[in-house]
C-alpha cells in the first residue's frame, strides 16, 4: 500500500523545491540550440497561437436559437477499457456496440474535406458533417459503462474528498501547503498549489504515478505526492488509482487509433503510467515518474460570466496527446468550434459547452468523459486533428474538475521514427498540415518538442 511510504522515506534523485507554478515551468530549461535547429516546429507553435487569438472573437451563443450544439459538434463514442492489462492493436473494426478505431479517427479528424461545397466560396451552403457546421474542434465525448463508469465516479468522489479533507482542519491544509509544488524533472512537477498564480481563482493538486516495479515490496503504482494518500485514506486512494487507470487506458486507445499506431510504437511513445520493462535498480529516480499526470482543480471566489476577460482559464491549448476530463456537474468549460467554411486560420465559429448527449438516460449509470486533443496529437497526425482550443469561464464557486493529461514518454527510447511510428498517417495531409514539419521532427525525443513550444 502507498500508505506504507512516508515523505521522508521516499526520495527521488534530482527533486528540487521550486516556486514555479505547474502551468508556468521555467522557460530557461529549453536550449537556444533547439530553437535554431527547429524553425518549422517554432512556426507550428506560432500558428496555434494565432488560432487561439482568432478564437477570442468567436461567438458565444449557448442556448440561443440556431447556436451550435454539443450533440451536433462533438461526436459521442462508446468505449471500454482493455481487460487483463494487455495493450492490443485492436485493428479489426467489428459490429460490437463499442466504437471502432475508424469511428474514433473520424470523430477527432477535422472534417473540412467532407463538405460538398466544391467551389471554395464563402457562402453558407455547406452540408454539415460529423461535426455539424464545424470543421472539427479536436474534441469528442466518451461514454463508459459498467466498471469503467464506476471507476470514473470513484475518481470524482476522491476529488471531492481531497478538498473536503483540506478544508476540514488547519493541520491538513498546512500539511498539503508544506508539500508545495516541487520539480521532479525537466518540465515535470507535482504538488499542491492553494492559490494558483496568486490570483485567488483556483487551487491545483498535480499528481503523478511511479509505476509498479517487481523488485520493490509493493503491489501497486505509487501516487506522488505521497501525502495525498495519507490525507484521503486507503479507500479513496484506491478509487483514485482505478479512475486514473481508466483515463490512461481510454486515452491510450484513442491516441493509437487516431494515429493508426501499432502497439510497439504506441507503447514507446504514449506514457500511460506503465513501465515498459523491468530493471534492477532499487532507488526511485525522477525518470521513473510518469510524464502524464492527473490534476484536481477547484475554482474559488468566482462569479458566473460569459466574458473572456474574467475567465478562470483564458483560451489555450494543452501540451498533451489528449486531455481527458470526467464531465463535471457544473458548467464552465467551453470548446472553440471553427466554422466549416473556414480555412485553417478562419475566425468564424462558436464557443460550445460539451454536455451529456440528448440520449442520456439518468438510469443507465453511464459516465461521460470529455476528450480534447493536445498539441502532440495535431503534430503527429500531420495536421488532421486540430489541437482543441478551450477556455473555462467563471463557474459557480466550488466547481471541481479532474483532468488527466496524457503525454509522450520521457525515456531515452521514446524517439520518433516517422516512417515506422506514423507511417499510416504520414502521407495523409490534414487541414492543419505544415509541409516538412514531421520530417524536421524525425528522430527527435518527442517530449523535447514541448521545450520548444513553450518559448
Amino acid at each position: 500500500s502507498q500508505q506504507q511510504f512516508t515523505a521522508n522515506a521516499f526520495s527521488i534523485k534530482s527533486v528540487e523545491q521550486t516556486t514555479c507554478s505547474p502551468t508556468t515551468p521555467a522557460a530557461a530549461e529549453t536550449t537556444n540550440n533547439e530553437h535554431k535547429e527547429r524553425p518549422l516546429l517554432q512556426n507550428f507553435g506560432k500558428q496555434i497561437q494565432k488560432r487561439i487569438v482568432n478564437s477570442k472573437s468567436g461567438a458565444h451563443r449557448f442556448g440561443m436559437e440556431g447556436a451550435y450544439t454539443s450533440d451536433e459538434t462533438f461526436p459521442c463514442l462508446d468505449m471500454q477499457c482493455n481487460t487483463g492489462g494487455e495493450k492490443k492493436d485492436n485493428n479489426n473494426d467489428d459490429d460490437s456496440i463499442f466504437s471502432s478505431r475508424r469511428e474514433i479517427r473520424d470523430a477527432f479528424n477535422e472534417s473540412s474535406g467532407t463538405s460538398n461545397n466544391s467551389n471554395n466560396d464563402t457562402s453558407d451552403d455547406y452540408i454539415p458533417g460529423i461535426h455539424g457546421r464545424s470543421s472539427g474542434s479536436g474534441c469528442s465525448i466518451i461514454r463508459l459503462s459498467g466498471e469503467d463508469a464506476a471507476s470514473i465516479r470513484g475518481l470524482t468522489e476522491y476529488a471531492n474528498e481531497f478538498f473536503e479533507k483540506v478544508d476540514y482542519d488547519d493541520t491538513n491544509k498546512k500539511s498539503m501547503k508544506d508539500v508545495g509544488v516541487f520539480r521532479i524533472d525537466q518540465f515535470v512537477y507535482a504538488g499542491f498549489d492553494e492559490n494558483v498564480n496568486d490570483e485567488g481563482k483556483m487551487q491545483f493538486l498535480d499528481t503523478r504515478i511511479l509505476p509498479y516495479r517487481t523488485c520493490n515490496n509493493y503491489q501497486e503504482p505509487t501516487l506522488i505526492p505521497l501525502e495525498v494518500g495519507e490525507l484521503v485514506g486507503e479507500t479513496s486512494l484506491s478509487d483514485a488509482h482505478k479512475g486514473i487507470n481508466t483515463l490512461m487506458d481510454i486515452g491510450y486507445q484513442i491516441t493509437s487509433a487516431v494515429l493508426e499506431m501499432q502497439s510497439d510504437s504506441a507503447n514507446k511513445l504514449i506514457d500511460d503510467g506503465t513501465r515498459l520493462e523491468e530493471d534492477n535498480h532499487q532507488s526511485m529516480i525522477g525518470s521513473d515518474v510518469s510524464n502524464s499526470y492527473h490534476r484536481l482543480i477547484r475554482y474559488i471566489n468566482s462569479q458566473p460570466s460569459t466574458d473572456e476577460d474574467t475567465a478562470a482559464f483564458n483560451s489555450h491549448v494543452d501540451s498533451s496527446f489528449l486531455t481527458l476530463i470526467p464531465m463535471p456537474k457544473l458548467p464552465g468549460l467551453e470548446i472553440w468550434s471553427p466554422c466549416l467554411k473556414n480555412g485553417k486560420d478562419g475566425q468564424d465559429g462558436e464557443w460550445v459547452r460539451p454536455i451529456k448527449p440528448d440520449c442520456y438516460d439518468e438510469e443507465d449509470n453511464s459516465a461521460y468523459i470529455i476528450a480534447m486533443a493536445g498539441e502532440f496529437l495535431q503534430l503527429t497526425s500531420n495536421g488532421k486533428v486540430p489541437t482543441c482550443i478551450h477556455r473555462v469561464l467563471p463557474p459557480m464557486p466550488g466547481r471541481i474538475s479532474a483532468p488527466l493529461f496524457l503525454r509522450p514518454r520521457r525515456g531515452d527510447d521514446a524517439l520518433l521514427d516517422v516512417d515506422l511510428d506514423l507511417g499510416q498517417t504520414y502521407n495523409k495531409d490534414g487541414l492543419y498540415h505544415e509541409p516538412g514539419l514531421l520530417d524536421e521532427c524525425d528522430s527527435m525525443h518527442l517530449w523535447s518538442v514541448h521545450g520548444i513550444l513553450v518559448n
